[in-house]
């Protein structure tokens, strides 16, 4: 684990040394920004004065902070991601059209200027009575908040309709991370997601919480009884199952399948596959998802995520049901890195956010080339 548990992002930039992950990234140097209030929220927008005069087409990047955090510790991602974007196209020789790229923070629910309880943040183990419901809510929430904003950001930054935003990808760590795979999954608009030790999985990831905490719900049955129970109440078994990734397509799409059913996929019949790729195809088609993990991560353990990331890996693979559908997933585990964002996480985001920005600007000069 990191020296600064409550804090995933603490020696990500700056220098520091954190004993598992070396030196942290030098400070990026500083880039524009600017704040506004939109839709009863402070948003914060990165990088405006760096797009190129030229530009038309706009990126936006989407920024969603840890748990315990504010926006602010998202300000060094925005400067780093932008600046290695803007150095990117100037270096490149291909001829295309440019494309530029702005990041996008604010506070999740119940964090920094939008905070009403500090104990709604804490987990069972700090006194939180309410701890699974507390944090599936606000990072559902924070997602909401996401596409509420994208509804309405262009107004703001380009009044005069002077660019265009054609592109939302969404960077989220940790409590972040949970909330991008709902953006990604839940807005068409959002084609990209880099999950950075996030979870798929909030059954699994809050059943084996509650085991770790020695829960008297948990404990009295040995974790049978702990669905439904006051822990875990029934109304949110019944929200998971239409949001969060593996509730939704494991259980709230009709398969009904249990927790613990690792094999998902060798079980499907033909007519459960035909029954969900219309949801399938809503959530993933065209998709783009990076996961970063910590082969050491104690808070969210990476064995949460490996049952769901296995399952859909198999159904892209060469013969899988998903196959040719657009779904491009990486999964990468940093063995013995814990609940911390090291300098190796931070080059795959840089290298997955210019690929992707990269990806979309190729697809739409090759349908602009083929209408000529």
């Amino acid at each position: 684990m990191s020296k600064n548990t409550t804090n995933p992002v603490a020696y990500t930039y700056g220098g520091h040394e954190t004993g598992s992950t070396g030196h942290a990234i030098p400070h990026p140097e500083a880039i524009s920004a600017v704040t506004h209030h939109i839709a009863g929220i402070l948003v914060t927008v990165f990088g405006l004065s760096e797009l190129p005069p030229s530009t038309s087409d706009v990126a936006v990047l989407w920024l969603l902070h840890p748990r315990l955090q504010t926006q602010a510790c998202m300000t060094p991602f925005a400067a780093h991601i932008i600046t290695e974007w803007n150095a990117h196209q100037s270096s490149s020789r291909k001829h295309k059209p440019k494309k530029g790229l702005i990041a996008v923070a604010f506070d999740q629910r119940n964090h920094g200027t939008r905070l009403v309880s500090a104990i709604a943040n804490e987990a069972w183990r700090s006194g939180n009575e309410h701890h699974a419901p507390d944090m599936f809510s606000c990072y559902a929430g924070s997602a909401l908040d996401t596409s509420l904003l994208l509804d309405y950001l262009a107004g703001y930054v380009f009044p005069n309709a002077e660019r265009r935003i054609v592109q939302n990808l969404v960077l989220g760590i940790s409590l972040g991370g949970h909330a991008a795979w709902h953006c990604v999954m839940q807005d068409p608009r959002i084609s990209t997601a880099i999950v950075t030790i996030g979870c798929p999985d909030y059954t699994r990831l809050m059943t084996d919480r509650a085991r770790l905490s020695k829960r008297k719900n948990w404990l009295e049955t040995q974790g049978r009884g702990f669905l439904g129970s006051p822990d875990f109440p029934t109304s949110l078994v019944e929200t998971i199952r239409k949001y969060d990734p593996a509730g939704l397509l494991w259980s709230g799409s009709g398969l009904h399948r249990r927790p613990g059913q690792e094999h998902l996929h060798d079980e499907m019949t033909s007519e459960e596959k035909e029954a969900l790729m219309p949801l399938m195809t809503r959530c993933f088609g065209n998709k783009r998802i990076l996961c970063l993990s910590g082969g050491s991560d104690k808070l969210v353990n990476y064995s949460h995520s490996k049952p769901f990331l296995d399952w859909l890996k198999k159904s892209i693979a060469p013969g899988g049901w998903f196959e040719g559908r657009g779904l491009v997933l990486e999964d990468i585990v940093y063995p013995g890195v814990g609940h911390e964002v090291p300098s190796t996480m931070v080059g795959a985001m840089v290298r997955f956010v210019n690929e992707a920005l990269e990806s979309e600007t190729e697809m739409g000069v090759e349908k602009l080339e083929s209408k000529i």
